[in-house]
């Protein structure tokens, strides 16, 4: 929606939240979201696997004025609700 109001045809960005959210703690947030008792499995890394990712939103902070207001948690609650409202 910002990029409408902003001149910036062509631009690519990253919209996340900007903050470090690890693939064990998603697990643990829907899990305790849905009430889920699935237990995750790990397997050996593999080469290429990325260990650590950040979404670097500067760019669209600085273009866009972009400035995440939902944390995860949160807005998986509302993702949450929305397909379960689908759904019935």
């Amino acid at each position: 929606m910002l990029s409408a109001d902003v001149p910036v045809q062509g631009e690519l960005f990253n919209v996340a939240i900007g903050e470090r959210v690890s693939l064990n703690q998603l697990i643990l947030i829907l899990k305790k979201l849905t009430g889920s008792a699935v237990q995750p499995f790990h397997r050996p890394d593999r080469p290429g696997d990325v260990k650590d990712s950040l979404a670097d939103i500067s760019k669209a902070r600085k273009l866009l004025l972009y400035n995440p207001q939902v944390k995860i948690e949160e807005g998986l609650v509302s993702t949450l609700a929305w397909f379960r409202q689908k759904t019935q």
